[in-house]
Order: structure tokens, then C-alpha cells, then sequence
């Protein structure tokens, strides 16, 4: 597994002023999203909103945070079903993990059958939406944390915002 030599992060950048660290990643191979999924579980977010070309990464690394919450079964991708549930034991953070995947949302209409205010509003879930651009305006009142993926040949430049 790489170390932080290997995935870069956290630059500082400026905005209206202010300091503040915007986490940015390089990443070199899956097991690298390891130590993404750590310092984004660090952040304790509600919503990590995925953004990213197919492949980019966006399901390893729910599989990664996944693992390092400790949900015990495999984390797949809810392509077809659109949402999968998982309960978390003895994490102090967070009981349910909600992964979601609009790749296959077509219209605005679909969206209440995630009834992601519900999962957003309720105490130590983790929400994790992959193809949250196609729904963008739907979570904008719902602040999540964007977590964008950009593709450079083998390598995946990671940024939260």
C-alpha cells in the first residue's frame, strides 16, 4: 500500500481571503484510495458526492471506505438497484452507510425513491452518491461534499470540496 509519498494531498488554497485546506489527492493504484478513504472519514462528511468518468474509481473507493468502517459484507455497485443500505457495527462515527449510484437516473422523478433527505438528515449515516453531477441541483440544498476524480493515464487526481 503506498504511503504518503506516493498520494499526494492536501494544498492549501486561497478563497475570498481565507486559508483553507482543500484536499487534493494523486493516487497510483486502488490501494492508495485506502488513504484517501481515511482522511475523508476524518472529515466526518454526511454526503461525499462522486464526480468522475466511468472507471475513474468512484466504487473503489466506497469499497475502501466501505472496509474502513467496517461494514462486514462486500460493498458493490448499485448500478441496477440505484441504492444499497449497509449497517455498520462499533463505529462511533457512523451505524448505516448509503451507497448510491445515479448512472442510471434519467429524470428528477426518480429521485424521491432515494429519499436522500431522510438518509441526510438522519444522526451517523454516511451517504456516498457515485454520478451526483447528474443530480446536482437535487442535492444543492443538501450540502454535500464533492469528491471529484480526474483520469491521467494510470494515475486518478482526486478533489474534495
Amino acid at each position: 500500500m503506498g504511503q504518503y509519498s506516493t498520494v499526494h494531498c492536501l494544498h492549501d488554497r486561497v478563497n475570498s481571503g481565507r486559508l483553507f485546506h482543500m484536499p487534493e489527492f494523486t493516487v497510483h493504484t486502488p490501494a492508495d484510495l485506502t488513504l484517501v478513504a481515511d482522511a475523508l472519514l476524518g472529515m466526518t462528511p454526511t454526503i461525499l458526492a462522486c464526480v468522475g468518468p466511468l472507471g475513474a474509481g468512484k466504487t473503489t473507493l466506497t469499497q475502501a471506505i466501505g472496509k474502513a468502517l467496517g461494514v462486514r459484507e462486500q460493498v458493490t455497485s448499485p448500478t441496477y438497484v440505484l441504492q444499497q443500505v449497509y449497517r455498520i457495527a462499533r463505529n462511533p462515527a457512523y451505524d448505516t452507510l448509503v451507497h448510491v449510484d445515479c448512472y442510471r437516473i434519467k429524470t428528477d422523478h426518480e429521485l424521491p425513491a432515494l429519499d436522500l433527505a431522510y438518509w441526510a438528515e438522519r444522526p451517523k449515516t454516511l451517504v456516498i452518491i457515485e454520478w451526483a453531477d447528474r443530480i446536482r441541483n437535487y442535492l444543492k440544498p443538501l450540502h454535500p461534499t464533492w469528491v471529484t476524480f480526474v483520469v491521467r493515464g494510470e494515475t486518478r487526481e482526486i478533489t474534495v470540496r
